[in-house]
C-alpha cells in the first residue's frame, strides 16, 4: 500500500485529464471531480491555469438543488459556449447530473460527439464491470458521502 492519496492533486490530475477530452473535442462538456465547498479555495488558482493553458472555459457549479449538508461543487469544462448553455437548458429544467445523469449523457460522452447523425446514435457499454467510481469516491469523498 502506497499510503493515503492528496485529494487536491487527483482532483487536479482529473480535471487535466477531462479538460484535455474537452479541448481535443472528444467530449463535448467534462464536469470536474466533485469536491467540498472547503477545497475550493486551494483548487482555484491551478484550475483556472490549466483551463487557460488548455483553451477551455469553466462554470462553477454550486448545486445548490442539492441538500446542503451533502453539497457537492464542481466545475464544468468546456469549449464552445452552446453546449454549456444546453448543460445549463438541463439544469434549469431540475435535472442533476449526480442523480439524472443520462439526461446528460449525449454532452458527457466520449468519441462520436461530432461525428455527423451522433444524435442517432444509443452508447452502450460491451461489458459493465464493478463500480467504476469507486477510486472517485474513497479519494475524493471518504467517510464524508460513502
Amino acid at each position: 500500500m502506497i499510503g493515503e492519496i492528496d485529494r487536491i492533486s487527483f482532483i487536479l490530475g482529473m480535471i487535466t485529464a477531462f479538460g484535455e477530452c474537452v479541448a481535443g473535442e472528444a467530449k463535448r462538456i467534462a464536469l470536474s471531480p466533485p469536491f467540498f465547498q472547503e477545497d475550493q479555495k486551494a483548487l482555484m488558482p491551478e484550475v483556472e491555469r490549466i483551463a487557460r493553458e488548455q483553451g477551455v472555459s469553466l462554470f462553477y457549479e454550486e448545486n445548490l438543488d442539492l441538500p446542503k449538508q451533502e453539497r457537492l461543487y464542481w466545475w464544468v469544462i468546456y469549449k464552445f459556449q452552446e453546449d454549456l448553455e444546453i448543460y445549463q437548458s438541463l439544469r434549469k429544467r431540475g435535472y442533476n447530473p449526480m442523480i439524472d445523469f443520462s439526461m446528460f449523457e449525449h454532452l458527457l460522452g466520449y468519441g462520436l460527439v461530432w461525428a455527423e447523425g451522433s444524435e442517432k446514435l444509443i452508447p452502450k457499454m460491451r461489458k459493465t464491470t464493478n463500480d467504476q467510481m469507486s477510486p472517485v469516491k474513497r479519494i475524493l469523498l471518504g467517510k464524508k458521502i460513502l
